[in-house]
């Protein structure tokens, strides 16, 4: 090898971490598919009847921000916040590991996923209710 394949070798060496490096910086995080504002849809549930904010009467929306904090709104009035968390968790040999989101002060968690502006929470214990939201843009 010369020296100037070697200096290339090493060149190609030095930069394919690099490369690598922006690459997993440009990919979304967890937390980043969830920052932003979201209006509550639908929630279903196999031993309940649907509730929609027609059927409630209630406007619900939910934020997520930077900082891992969510707030929760109702009819456009602050209700409470927390902080939030999302992990991997795996369900077995063979299958894909799931988003979990958890919220501080909180026993319950939620296994989430965001496609496109929709966003699907499903509660991970007890009851499996399904919560449907949507994007809003601010």
């Amino acid at each position: 090898m010369t020296s100037s394949t070697r200096g290339l070798s090493a060149a190609l060496l030095l930069t394919i971490p690099l490369w690598g490096a922006c690459q997993r910086e440009s990919m979304p995080k967890p937390e980043e598919q969830l920052v932003g504002r979201w209006e509550w849809q639908r929630t279903a549930s196999p031993n309940s009847p649907e509730l929609t904010p027609a059927s409630t009467g209630h406007r619900v929306v939910v934020e997520f921000d930077r900082r891992g904090r969510a707030r929760f709104y109702e009819d456009d009035a602050f209700v409470s916040a927390t902080v939030f968390s999302v992990r991997n968790e795996r369900q077995g040999i063979g299958k894909p590991p799931r988003q979990v989101l958890m919220y501080r002060g909180y026993r319950g968690m939620q296994i989430y996923s965001v496609s496109g502006n929709t966003l699907q929470l499903i509660e991970a214990n007890g009851d499996p209710m399904e919560h449907n939201y949507i994007r809003v843009r601010q």
